[in-house]
């Protein structure tokens, strides 16, 4: 899966569970200020990204995130890392 793949896809579960439309989340949306995620809404999102990439996001991690950008960029990062194991 490639940047702009995990992009589409993050804000697609972003939007679904924040009821928001898709194209009102771009990567440099503020989670708080813009999107208005909070801890509920935080942890159906990142239950919904785990599953979705099949990859465990640990809670130190999403705390550190305050833009989609910084979720996009995590993920892609889990997912290098699974692969690059994969083929070790």
């Amino acid at each position: 899966m490639n940047y702009e793949e995990v992009s589409l896809e993050v804000r697609k579960i972003l939007a679904k569970e924040l009821n928001l439309e898709i194209n009102k989340i771009n990567l440099n949306s503020d989670l708080v200020s813009d999107l208005g995620i909070d801890s509920f809404s935080s942890i159906e999102v990142v239950f919904e990204l785990e599953e979705s990439f099949k990859i465990k996001i640990s809670d130190a991690e999403i705390v550190k995130a305050k833009i989609v950008k910084d979720i996009v960029d995590y993920v892609t990062t889990q997912i290098n890392a699974k692969v690059n194991s994969q083929t070790i």
